[in-house]
């Protein structure tokens, strides 16, 4: 019977050399260089961030290609607490399905529009970020996050989403085979954030709505969320401004950073 190449040219990689580097590099020191020399050979230029996701504590930074200034203007204040208003860390902890996601596909309505993606995306630079997930244990779960901080002159969104998604199975092979040395942490109180917000200061109505707000929910987003009125909704947010002594939903999310101890500058 003749061999039938299923490959598809438009989206195989031209060379599995990387990836066999890769997989001999399994349960050695050289795995996760391999692995990220792989991802740039595959990529060029592109930005990469893996992690272990916790439901109770901060995320385990395991690999990353990001500058000194990336890492001070996007990884710290992350790990620090704005992982609690990532769209990609919510869906994993409400869903927790393995695969590969872009930020339209799971970002709230009106996500665009928000303070987190104003900080994080528009004034960072960072485009087309798509977040692959992996299976994992009650431990926690493996994510890895792609993006560019400099926009590819030959790349754009949708063929990187399609090119990670063929490419998806490998990666979830090669990191399941290799033998990681997790070591148990205890539960860190930044996970509470959202909970303790605001706490004594707004009723149990306004925190939940004020958590949405910071998550990037729209006003008509949250309204639909809580099945209750757009109106209300506006309402609500008065009263929170008012609480809180602020008038915006910059100062909102500042005052969340100061209660997280982060630091963006």
């Amino acid at each position: 019977m003749p061999f039938i190449n299923t490959m598809r040219p438009d989206i195989a990689p031209a060379s599995l050399a990387p990836l066999a580097r890769v997989l001999a590099a399994i349960n050695s020191e050289q795995f996760l260089p391999q692995l990220r020399a792989c991802l740039e050979d595959y990529f060029p230029g592109i930005d990469l961030v893996l992690c272990r996701l916790h439901v109770h504590r901060r995320p385990d930074i395991l690999l990353h290609n990001l500058s000194d200034r990336q890492w001070r203007k996007t990884l710290h204040p992350y790990c620090a607490g704005m992982y609690l208003l990532d769209p990609f860390y919510q869906h994993w902890l409400n869903r927790a399905t393995q695969g590969v996601f872009t930020l339209d596909e799971i970002a709230p309505g009106g996500f665009r529009h928000s303070e987190y993606f104003s900080t994080y995306y528009t004034e960072l630079g960072l485009h087309d970020e798509l977040m692959c997930f992996f299976a994992g244990d009650q431990m926690g779960s493996l994510a890895f996050s792609f993006g560019f901080y400099r926009r590819p002159d030959s790349l754009d969104k949708q063929t990187l989403s399609t090119q990670m998604r063929y490419l998806f199975p490998l990666l979830q092979a090669l990191l399941e085979q290799h033998q990681w040395q997790w070591q148990s942490q205890q539960e860190e109180s930044a996970h509470q954030g959202l909970a303790t917000f605001a706490a004594g200061q707004l009723s149990e109505r306004e925190q939940e709505v004020t958590r949405l707000i910071l998550q990037g929910y729209s006003s008509n987003a949250i309204a639909e969320h809580l099945s209750i009125s757009p109106g209300t909704v506006k309402n609500h947010r008065k009263h929170i401004y008012s609480k809180l002594g602020i008038n915006s939903q910059s100062m909102l999310f500042q005052l969340f950073l100061q209660h997280q101890g982060v630091n963006t500058l």
